[in-house]
């Protein structure tokens, strides 16, 4: 029989940024990519992402546009603190290809 999208493990993603509405946009590429097994959260509010990250099992963190080098910092200190090994990515724009492409390396990598 063969093996689906739905019966891998998902790759559970946290997606944190600035602007709501490209929030919105990043999880609906996310969620609903047919060729990816992605589960996506987010939220443009620090300290409901750190909660997020806590209560779930994130293999790979997005920034997206927004934020800024101190919070990014410290965002990264708390993640990388909690989970030494999880991938954090920076997403600066540049369309679906090209952020579909930066996830399949930064996961590639681990």
């Amino acid at each position: 029989m063969p093996i689906t999208n739905a019966d891998i493990h998902p790759i559970n993603i946290l997606v944190v940024g600035r602007d709501p509405e490209i929030l919105q946009v990043v999880l609906r590429l996310l969620n609903e990519n047919k060729k990816a097994n992605y589960h996506a959260i987010g939220s443009t509010d620090p300290d409901f992402a750190r909660s997020l990250f806590a209560d779930s099992d994130i293999s790979l963190v997005l920034f997206t546009n927004g934020i800024d080098a101190t919070l990014d910092a410290s965002l990264r200190e708390d993640f990388l603190t909690r989970r030494p090994g999880v991938r954090i990515l920076q997403h600066f724009g540049g369309g679906s290809g090209l952020l579909f492409a930066e996830i399949s390396e930064a996961l590639a990598a681990q």
